[in-house]
């Protein structure tokens, strides 16, 4: 330990290369700043007296960051030439449809970059990819106020999203603040899963990628069923009007390479 004033710290170097996630972003980890923790250090990082901070990037730069605990493991992706499944990811894909709002492909290829692979298998062990039918699951939360959740069942990785059915009878983005009020955004369900999907027909060269939706009736996964005739119409169409979305994205990228040659 060394002295700081009234601060001890220590500074621990890494040299396994490995890759740590904070929010939707990744960093090479160089090592890491352990210092005695403030109260505000306490109520925020949730740590006890000390507080570990990580020194990332090759300007070793420390991170202050709310991700970060006691513990750096839970924040750690792997190391420089290891493969993940795209599964692992779905907190900074969350992070970042719920905070950032960049391309689904944005998250993807920041973590390719810093060395890591993203399988699309079933499981490391296994050759058996993900099926190309991704199944969504949809939950109605209010039926007045037309509010649903429409989040992943089975396949590819979508983030969950709360919707709410707009003036013009749109299935729009929404978020819920802290005295339950709903907001609508402008951007519309079918075109932020359509971005995401074709995000996934691009890094993973799966074209035919396309969505199933389901209703969630129950409390449980076993509960579902088809989306129920009496839901909105928007809700009813969703599946139709995504994968059209997707056939589009697709047909014009072909078409813009087509026309480069």
């Amino acid at each position: 330990m060394t002295q700081d004033k009234s601060k001890q710290f220590e500074i621990k170097l890494d040299h396994e290369q490995k890759v740590i996630m904070l929010g939707s972003s990744f960093y090479d980890l160089k090592g890491v700043l352990i210092c005695e923790a403030t109260e505000e250090d306490k109520k925020k990082f949730y740590c006890g007296r000390f507080a570990t901070f990580p020194i990332v990037d090759e300007i070793w730069t420390v991170m202050d960051d709310y991700c970060i605990s006691e513990q750096l493991e839970s924040v750690v992706v792997g190391k420089r030439g290891d493969t993940i499944l795209l599964d692992d990811l779905r907190v900074a894909l969350s992070h970042n449809a719920d905070v950032v709002g960049l391309p689904y492909s944005n998250v993807l290829l920041s973590l390719e970059k810093k060395g890591i692979t993203i399988s699309n298998k079933k499981s490391l062990n296994s050759d058996e990819e993900l099926s190309d039918t991704i199944v969504l699951v949809v939950e109605e939360i209010n039926e007045d106020k037309g509010i649903y959740t429409i989040a992943t069942l089975e396949g590819y990785f979508i983030p969950s999203r709360l919707c709410m059915i707009g003036k013009d009878g749109e299935l729009y983005l929404a978020e819920e603040d802290l005295e339950g009020n709903q907001h609508i955004y402008t951007q519309t369900i079918a075109e932020l899963i359509a971005d995401d999907v074709y995000s996934l027909c691009w890094f993973f060269h799966k074209p035919n990628l396309r969505v199933l939706l389901v209703a969630r009736l129950g409390r449980d996964d076993e509960n579902v069923n088809t989306i129920p005739d009496d839901w909105a119409y928007a809700v009813k169409a969703l599946e139709s009007d995504i994968n059209k979305r997707i056939e589009k994205l697709v047909k014009d990228i072909k078409r813009y390479h087509t026309a480069e040659k």
